[in-house]
C-alpha cells in the first residue's frame, strides 16, 4: 500500500506520499522565487519548462537593490525551515500506530449500517475480506466471516436414537482442499431402514459400489455413485450441508479418464413409476429437530432440484445433513431417513458447516464451498441393532 491510514487525530502529513509531495512543492516554489529575484536574468521575459512557471524579469530587474541577496537568502531559509519540520515525521512514522486501509471499508460500513448504500458488498454479507485480515479458507478454523476462530468447533450431541433401529451404516469420507493443505473428514451415518425402506434403498444404492440405476439402458449411461464422484455441493453455515453428484457427464468422464463424456452418453433420469410412488407414500421417520439428521427431498433422491433442470444435474443435491434444528425443512416436506452415529462425526459436521462459502449476492446466506470438498469414498455396511456411541 502506498499510504497507511493514521488515527483520526493525526494530520494529513502522516502519509509518506503526501509528505514527499509537499516537500517537492516547497522546493520548487523556493527555486522559482529565487530565480525571479535574480539580477542576472536580463531578458524581458523568459519561460522555464522545467519549473512550469513564467519568470518576469526585464525592467523589474533593474529596480533590484542591494537587498536582493538578503531576500533570496530569506526565502531559502524559510523553505529549509518548513522542510525540516516535516522530516521528523519520517523518523517517527514507524512508531505511529496505523490502521491498514485495505479491509477497513467493510468494517466501517458495518458500524455505520450503510454497506449497501456505499456498495461495500463484502461488508454487507459479513465477510472480513481485507487482504491479510482474511483467513485461509482451507484452514479448518477459518469461519464463514473470513476470521480465524479462537477455538476449534465442537460438535453438538449425537441425536437420540430412541426406538429407531439402524439397518445400514455408511462411512462417508471427504477429501477437503487440495495439495499439501488437504485433509480428511469422515461422517458415519446410520439409516432407519425399517421406517422408510424405499427412501433408504435409494440412499444405499447411491452410496454403494453398484450405484443408483433408474434406466435399464446402461449401454449409453452409467449408475449414479457418490463415492469417488460426488461432493459436498452446498453449505448453509451452521444449519445444513448438502451432498450430491453435480454432473453425471463429468462423473462419467472421470470414471473413464477422459476430458469429457461421449456425446451419446445418457444421464440417469429421476426415479419414476412405482419407485416414485413408494417414495411419495413414505413419511419422515422423525422431525428435523436436531443436528446430525439425514434428510432427503419430499419425493425422494433426485427431486431436490427444480424439475425443469436437466437429468444430468438431477442428483446434485441428493441428501442433506442438518447442523441444527431445522423446522423449515419439515414445512418443505423433506424426510428424515437416518442420523450421524458418533461424536467424531458430529465434530466433523460442525467444522464443515462452519466453512467459508461462495456468496454471489449480499443477502445470500449460503453457497458452495470456497474450496473442493470431494467424496473420496463411500462404504455401506448392512447392520442391525447398532446403537450410537459417544
Amino acid at each position: 500500500e502506498a499510504c497507511h491510514r493514521t488515527p483520526q487525530n493525526a494530520s494529513i502529513v502522516g502519509c509518506p506520499m503526501i509528505r514527499i509531495m509537499i516537500i517537492c512543492l516547497l522546493l520548487a516554489s523556493s527555486i522559482t522565487h529565487v530565480l525571479a529575484f535574480s539580477p542576472n536574468l536580463n531578458q524581458a521575459q523568459s519561460y522555464s519548462p522545467h519549473l512550469g512557471a513564467r519568470l518576469v524579469t526585464g525592467r523589474a530587474s533593474t529596480k533590484l537593490n542591494n537587498d536582493t541577496d538578503e531576500t533570496r537568502r530569506s526565502i531559502l531559509s524559510q523553505t529549509l525551515l518548513s522542510t525540516s519540520l516535516l522530516i521528523p515525521s519520517f523518523a517517527n512514522a514507524a512508531s505511529v500506530p496505523v490502521q491498514r486501509a485495505v479491509g477497513s471499508g467493510e468494517k466501517r460500513c458495518r458500524e455505520e449500517g450503510n454497506c449497501l448504500e456505499t456498495f461495500e458488498l463484502d461488508g454487507a454479507v459479513g465477510w472480513n475480506w481485507g487482504g491479510t485480515e482474511r483467513c485461509d479458507a482451507s484452514d479448518p478454523n477459518c469461519g464463514p466471516d473470513g476470521r480465524v476462530r479462537e477455538e476449534p468447533l465442537v460438535g453438538k450431541t449425537v441425536p437420540d436414537l430412541g426406538s429407531f433401529e439402524i439397518t445400514h451404516v455408511i462411512d462417508l469420507t471427504l477429501n477437503i482442499g487440495s495439495g499439501s493443505n488437504a485433509y480428511i473428514e469422515t461422517l458415519k451415518m446410520g439409516l432407519y431402514g425399517n421406517n422408510c425402506p424405499g427412501l433408504v434403498k435409494e440412499m444405499v444404492d447411491m452410496c454403494g459400489k453398484g450405484g443408483l440405476v433408474t434406466s435399464k439402458n446402461l449401454l449409453l449411461g452409467a449408475p449414479v455413485r457418490i463415492g469417488g464422484y460426488g461432493a459436498l455441493t452446498y453449505i448453509k453455515p451452521d444449519e445444513r450441508l448438502e451432498f450430491g453428484v453435480a454432473s453425471q457427464k463429468v462423473a462419467y468422464a472421470k470414471s473413464i479418464r477422459k476430458a469429457k463424456a461421449p456425446d451419446e452418453f445418457v444421464p440417469q433420469p429421476r426415479p419414476s413409476g412405482e419407485r416414485l410412488e413408494l417414495a411419495r407414500s413414505e413419511s419422515s421417520a422423525r422431525q428435523h429437530d436436531a443436528a446430525g439428521l439425514i434428510s432427503v427431498p419430499k419425493e425422494g433422491i433426485g427431486y431436490g432440484t427444480f424439475l425443469s433442470g436437466s437429468d444430468d444435474e438431477a442428483y446434485s443435491n441428493a441428501f442433506q445433513i442438518t447442523a441444527a434444528a431445522a423446522p423449515d425443512m419439515d414445512k418443505a416436506g423433506r424426510k428424515v431417513i437416518g442420523q450421524l452415529l458418533d461424536a467424531k462425526s458430529m465434530d466433523a459436521l460442525a467444522r464443515l458447516a462452519g466453512c467459508p462459502t461462495r456468496k454471489l449476492l449480499p443477502t445470500q446466506t449460503g453457497g458452495s464451498p470456497l474450496f473442493k470438498m470431494a467424496v473420496d469414498e463411500s462404504v455401506v455396511i448392512a447392520k442391525s441393532d447398532l446403537a450410537p456411541t459417544e
